[in-house]
């Protein structure tokens, strides 16, 4: 068996045993579903008011679903849908039948469509293919391939029907599909079970380790940790944040519990610690999950760095304390930022400097923005009269410049490397990598979505970065090869090793304000899809 299956199973055996340790903690809600695969899934969705039962105290997980039902199942999940279209009368949905309105606000919502010959059909119980495709449309799944997609994963891929294909493909390769006992049969046109649903639903609304692994579609090669262990944020020092059942814990690189989830909100590993919040005060736990600083804070506190983790204050001003807690930086009166390298960036009157663990000034407020020391120098943006264009170089630890500033944009060097932004004749602005000579060393190829504010060429770590080109992600190397080319529809930095990237998902133009003089502004802005982590660099086989 090749080394990267066999860790792959491996880790999917480890997931499955967690999920049951964390599943069985919780009290069952109906009588009839403690044998059913999706227990933990239809309890879990019951708990939020998302799915009911009967007045018998059962659930009926093999009974069908009817359009109606699937209806007002629709609008109970996705409260926050506006409509998007007029409303619509069917011919066989009178004013008086008793699902007639959620009938008219799934339409409005285009959830739902009707057939072409003016009905709804509002008692046929709903098929397969038709709650995949509504649910894949609903979540903005995404698929840049379809044949090829239902062909690699579907053994009876030619029953489904040409209306659906396109959205079938997006919710496989957005893990919307849940298909039991056999992954392979999709049995698009058999009528959809109320367990089956509640599978998909629990998919669709991401409810974190609710579906065993062994049933969903798709790829079960490409994440390290699949979506469905629910982590969030990156690995550091070991361990990554995940969220279950509305609280949050730590997970370990094999997907295994390392801190059971109790918090409300819990971020990164620094240094050993991590800020967490229970109800409305923060404090930091160590890798085993103890306390070492109590929870007192009632802002979050900055993650520590160089010894050191920044706190504010009611009057919104920012002090620094040490691992004990104790306060040794005063609040002060302005903005302070993490330090890096014994330094840290301050904001006075709009000008940027940094300050060292004294306190003191160091290097004068000057700049118009900045970054952290990394590698012993900081990137900083100057404009040298008031008509000219801004522009960023870097310092070093006493604000001598050491790359003039030529730059449009750009990052803290790490590993030798900084990413940087330079215009380009013909291509706009794009993103490639200077040495700290200063000399472009990977060549400006990467760019962001159109009227996107995301990351575009990212720290190295273990010699490998995230980059993108337009609305995909992928990863190179140190030469600027690519380890992993552009296949993601989003993606984060590399740290620890492993790298969350986003599936299924999709860009969308969405209005974020309009103004009486300028008119309507639109953001590009991700949709939908799963993130799930990634070995970098990959695993090879023998």
């Amino acid at each position: 068996m090749p080394v990267n299956r066999f860790l792959h199973s491996l880790t999917l055996s480890a997931i499955a045993t967690l999920t049951c340790t964390l599943t069985h903690s919780s009290a069952l809600a109906f009588s009839d579903t403690q044998s059913h695969w999706a227990t933990t899934c239809i309890d879990q969705l019951a708990a939020q008011n998302r799915v009911s039962g009967y007045p018998d105290g059962t659930f009926r997980p093999e009974a069908t679903v009817t359009r109606t039902e699937f209806a007002i199942l629709m609008l109970n999940s996705f409260r926050n849908v506006e409509p998007t279209r007029p409303l619509r009368m069917f011919r066989d949905v009178p004013a008086s039948y008793w699902g007639y309105q959620a009938i008219r606000d799934a339409y409005a919502r285009a959830f739902f469509s009707g057939y072409p010959d003016g009905t709804f059909r509002p008692t046929e119980a709903i098929p397969r293919v038709q709650a995949i495709a509504i649910l894949a449309n609903a979540t903005h799944m995404h698929s840049w391939e379809t044949d090829t997609v239902l062909q690699q994963y579907f053994d009876d891929a030619q029953q489904v029907p040409a209306y659906a294909r396109r959205a079938i493909a997006a919710g496989t390769v957005g893990r919307l599909v849940v298909n039991y006992p056999n992954v392979r049969q999709l049995r698009p046109n058999q009528a959809i079970t109320r367990g089956e649903l509640a599978a998909l639903m629990c998919q669709a609304v991401g409810l974190p380790r609710t579906v065993p692994l062994e049933y969903i579609a798709g790829d079960r090669t490409l994440f390290t940790i699949p979506p469905e262990m629910g982590g969030y944020d990156r690995f550091s020092e070991g361990l990554a944040p995940f969220a279950f059942n509305g609280k949050t814990g730590y997970m370990n690189q094999r997907g295994e519990v390392v801190i059971p989830p109790q918090f409300d909100e819990a971020w990164m590993f620094s240094e050993g610690l991590a800020a967490v919040r229970v109800g409305f005060q923060w404090g930091f736990i160590d890798r085993t999950g103890a306390y070492v600083i109590p929870l007192q804070f009632t802002t979050r506190p900055g993650d520590f760095s160089d010894g050191l983790a920044s706190i504010r204050t009611e009057t919104e001003q920012t002090g620094f304390i040490d691992k004990t807690g104790a306060i040794v930086i005063e609040p002060q009166p302005y903005y302070v930022a993490s330090f890096a390298q014994g330094l840290a960036a301050i904001a006075v009157d709009g000008k940027y400097g940094f300050i060292d663990k004294t306190g003191a000034i160091v290097i004068q407020p000057a700049f118009e923005e900045v970054r952290a020391f990394s590698d012993g120098l900081a990137a900083v943006k100057v404009r040298s009269s008031p008509s000219s264009d801004a522009l960023w170089g870097y310092i070093d630890r006493t604000g001598r410049f050491v790359i003039e500033p030529q730059f449009y944009n750009a990052e803290p060097f790490s590993e030798g490397l900084a990413a940087v932004r330079v215009p380009m004749v013909n291509d706009g602005l794009t993103w490639g990598y200077i040495n700290r000579a200063g000399d472009v060393v990977i060549q400006p190829r990467f760019y962001a979505p159109l009227n996107s504010y995301v990351p575009v060429a990212t720290p190295f770590s273990g010699g490998i970065a995230m980059v993108r080109r337009g609305d995909q992600a992928g990863f190179i190397d140190r030469n600027g090869q690519w380890a992993i080319a552009t296949q993601f529809i989003d993606g984060d930095r590399v740290s620890d090793g492993m790298a969350r990237v986003n599936v299924g998902g999709r860009w969308t133009l969405v209005q974020t304000g309009c103004t009486h003089s300028d008119g309507c502004f639109f953001s590009n802005v991700l949709q939908g899809g799963r993130w799930g982590y990634i070995q970098l660099p990959r695993p090879t086989n023998p």
